[in-house]
């Protein structure tokens, strides 16, 4: 988003989900920080699986993956460190990833433990994952140029989710020839930094050199509450984290130090300090006038005495707070000043994938009864000349499409679908009566598509996937005044599983996702005239009407509780198809049909609010060409190839091939 002007000299800017404040600050003295701190203990599911399934076969420190021993310059570590990835001349390193899960202690690591180390080279794009465990050894780095050379140490990451850390210093990027920026440290869980400091960056200079850049775009990312540390430096930008469970007065982080959070009037970093705040979830209790203490100092904290402007968060997808900040002589401090639902956009968007989900499976019902229905005829009358002698007949079907769905916004959707099953006629005096059972399946992706008020894209995307079966059943008059007139059926069972994605809806706290499987069944009727205008030519008139229902499903959603609703499709379709047989092999047709949905809406729940909900409800037309081929005139085999064209609610163009072989 562009700057957003306010009164005075501040200004706000948005990044990442929150509203950013540049804030001057006072200058003030130094203030020396110890570097010291411990570490709490926490899991991270993932690893532990893989602990699981490799704790039989392996020694305890396989499970803390990613570096080996090494030996570094005896002036600048007195013990060998632990290091990602380890270059001993000016090559860069990048990718470096040491991860101690579930336990660093028994290591018993002195030295330093470094992403990647390159002694001279750049040091770009590393990461350390502490989880739990005791450490007080030389310092944590995300990544480290040492020597005189250049080398950058940049876009590298500390991630700590538990542990008793003292070591001296949590270091995003260490430089002692270059700079140190784009560097990010994150917090999460309880561990216990008490006796360490947080350095966004460092790059050492000689004596008479300028100073080098060690602070722009490093980032302190605080996912929890209560944290407790020695110092703070070298951060442009401060984001917190909020979870669900804040209450009015808690403190996020508290400093045992004076704290300076400046935006330097000169030298190598002049960017602004940004300070953002979100909220993990829905359910906090926060109101209005309600304080958070984001930085809490034991001594003093400067800052623009000033500050009244505003930030925004958001809690999971529902609410948007609007915070002001304040200052105290040693606190920054968050303020509720107002509590609003999101854009409706914003709440309507996970439901956009329930109804990606009900467009692939009526999809299916159209297959069943269109060219899975066409087939399984065709197939059951391709052999003996008698009913009673025919048998089972094997059958077969699959269509593509293209499609976009306008549902109060848009679906983009590109789906396949497969049907095969056993038809067989039965005799009956009078009348052609069939009677199947089939198999059916398909696959789509959707891309979603809304726009809040303000103009922005509010996008999602997503998977569905069903499996099931059904009947089918079909009559047809053969003989007296009402011949050609027929009536058909099918009943349709099965399983449907699809997931959500969006980066848009909260950016702040990450992407927002689902991930469901749930129970679909329906069925369709219809009746129809089939009139042969001559021995070759015919023109099929029809009424259908198909039901599809689909359950519905609880999520979270960035710890939002959302209910997915139940969805019902009820749809008629009116048209006919003209079809002219060229030859005994060839037999091509033509038809068109106009449809209306009367419901599909996809109604949920956000937050225990309801949510806007898309909906198919709508008219659309549809035209279809296609040729039915006999390679041979005495085989049971055939195959029918048709396109289609759709226009309205649903926009776009499918296709369908289907096979028809007697046994």
């Amino acid at each position: 988003m562009h700057p957003q002007h306010v009164r005075g000299n501040t200004t706000l800017q948005i990044q990442e989900g929150f509203m950013l404040l540049p804030m001057r600050l006072r200058s003030l003295q130094t203030t020396t920080i110890p570097w010291r701190a411990h570490r709490h203990s926490a899991r991270v599911a993932a690893t532990l699986l893989f602990l699981a399934l490799f704790a039989l076969a392996a020694p305890l420190w396989a499970a803390n993956s990613g570096g080996t021993t090494e030996n570094l310059p005896s002036w600048k570590f007195a013990n060998p460190g632990y290091v990602g990835i380890y270059k001993s001349d000016t090559t860069g390193v990048t990718g470096g990833n040491v991860i101690f899960d579930p336990d660093i202690t028994d290591l018993n690591i002195s030295g330093p433990i470094i992403g990647g180390y390159s002694d001279g080279g750049n040091a770009n794009g590393n990461q350390v994952t502490i989880t739990s465990g005791t450490y007080a050894g030389e310092g944590l780095y995300g990544g480290f140029s040492d020597d005189s050379g250049s080398g950058n140490a940049s876009n590298n990451t500390v991630i700590i989710t538990g542990g008793t850390l003292s070591p001296l210093g949590v270091f995003g990027g260490f430089s002692t020839g270059g700079i140190a920026t784009g560097n990010t440290l994150r917090i999460f869980g309880n561990p216990d930094l008490s006796r360490t400091a947080l350095m966004g960056g460092r790059a050492e200079v000689g004596s008479g050199d300028p100073a080098r850049d060690a602070r722009t775009d490093n980032t302190l990312e605080i996912h929890t509450l209560n944290l407790q540390t020695l110092g703070i430096e070298n951060f442009q930008h401060f984001r917190f984290y909020l979870p669900g469970t804040v209450r009015a007065g808690d403190t996020v982080l508290t400093v045992d130090n004076g704290v300076v959070i400046e935006t330097p009037s000169s030298g190598p970093s002049i960017a602004p300090t940004t300070v953002g705040v979100g909220i993990m979830g829905s359910g906090t209790p926060l109101a209005v006038n309600d304080t958070v203490t984001l930085i809490k100092s034991t001594s003093r904290l400067y800052a623009d005495t000033g500050m009244t402007n505003n930030v925004s968060g958001m809690a999971g997808i529902s609410s948007l707070y609007t915070f002001g900040l304040e200052t105290t002589l040693n606190s920054l401090v968050a303020r509720v000043t107002s509590i609003e639902q999101t854009d409706e956009s914003v709440r309507k968007s996970p439901s956009e994938g329930k109804t990606a989900s009900i467009a692939l499976v009526t999809q299916g019902a159209d297959l069943a009864a269109g060219p899975g229905m066409g087939n399984a005829r065709a197939a059951a009358s391709l052999g003996a000349d008698n009913m009673a002698q025919a048998g089972w007949s094997g059958f077969g079907a699959t269509s593509g499409a293209t499609s976009r769905y306008a549902t109060g916004s848009h679906v983009d959707m590109q789906s396949f679908a497969l049907m095969t099953g056993l038809a067989k006629r039965l005799p009956v005096s009078g009348v052609d009566l069939l009677v199947g059972g089939f198999f059916e399946t398909s696959i789509g992706s959707y891309d979603s598509h809304n726009e809040t008020a303000a103009g922005d894209s509010i996008t999602a995307q997503g998977d569905s996937r069903s499996v099931g079966g059904g009947l089918l059943g079909r009559v047809e008059v053969t003989e007296g005044v009402a011949r050609g007139l027929y009536a058909e059926a099918t009943v349709r069972a099965g399983r449907l599983r699809s997931d959500y994605r969006s980066d848009d809806l909260n950016p702040t706290l990450g992407e927002a996702e689902y991930d469901i499987s749930v129970a679909y069944y329906g069925a369709h009727t219809g009746l129809g005239y089939i009139w042969d205008i001559t021995e070759q030519a015919w023109i099929d008139v029809y009424a259908k009407y198909f039901w599809t229902h689909t359950n519905g499903a609880d999520v979270s959603i960035l710890g939002d509780a959302v209910t997915l609703d139940d969805v019902d499709s009820h749809r008629t379709r009116l048209g006919a198809r003209f079809g002219y047989s060229l030859n005994e092999c060839i037999a091509p047709y033509i038809g068109a049909a106009w449809e209306y949905e009367f419901d599909g809406t996809a109604h949920s729940v956000v937050a225990g609010v309801d949510a806007p909900a898309p909906s198919l409800k709508g008219g659309t037309g549809l035209g279809e060409v296609g040729v039915t081929w006999k390679p041979l005139p005495d085989t049971g085999f055939s195959i029918d190839l048709g396109a289609q064209g759709y226009t309205g609610i649903r926009e776009g163009v499918g296709g369908n091939l289907s096979l028809m072989y007697e046994f």
